[in-house]
């Protein structure tokens, strides 16, 4: 049976892997951009990351007969610093017309911080300049639901979202409804 993995970060993982996934029955995939474990310290750091999503990742992938897709932003995780945050921002149109981008994301929240919810409503205004999909990452931390709810709100705050265009990825038993009521796709 071929399947697809829709969020998957090869970046950090083997060509081992790309070798099992196919064995397995997998065909295409979907990385979307994220933090590397550290905060990167310049946006020629993203401008070499984003290269390597757009080149690097599909030829390991295709070695395999894998199909590799990917969405480009800057994490939640590195988003309190802004003025870094905007120049990764005015970066990412370079790349959107690769093969293979499929959109922004996963743009997000983490901690819930003001700084956070500013990078992501210009990660918006990005895609809706840019008619993107949108891919959504929910935070980990005990404050979920709370910053699910935030996420939500600056989504239909604006009125140039089309929550079909949005998926709205980690989500929970007790974040799922939300999402679902706001019409966006889920994962």
């Amino acid at each position: 049976m071929d399947y697809i993995d829709p969020h998957i970060h090869m970046i950090s993982r083997t060509t081992d892997d790309y070798h099992r996934m196919a064995r397995c029955g997998c065909v295409a995939i979907s990385e979307p951009a994220f933090w590397a474990g550290f905060d990167r310290g310049s946006a020629d750091g993203f401008r070499d990351y984003f290269r390597h999503l757009v080149e690097v990742e599909p030829r390991r992938a295709a070695q395999f007969g894998i199909q590799h897709y990917s969405w480009l932003c800057i994490n939640a995780k590195e988003a309190e610093n802004v003025a870094l945050s905007r120049d990764v921002i005015a970066m990412i149109p370079e790349f959107l017309n690769r093969p293979g981008v499929l959109g922004i994301g996963e743009i997000g929240l983490n901690k819930n911080t003001r700084n956070e919810a500013i990078v992501f409503q210009e990660h918006l205004d990005l895609a809706m300049k840019t008619n993107e999909l949108i891919l959504i990452h929910t935070p980990h931390l005990e404050d979920k639901l709370k910053g699910t709810r935030m996420i939500i709100d600056m989504l239909k705050g604006d009125r140039r979202v089309n929550p079909s265009r949005v998926c709205v990825d980690h989500v929970e038993e007790h974040t799922v409804r939300a999402a679902l009521d706001g019409g966006f796709w889920c994962g």
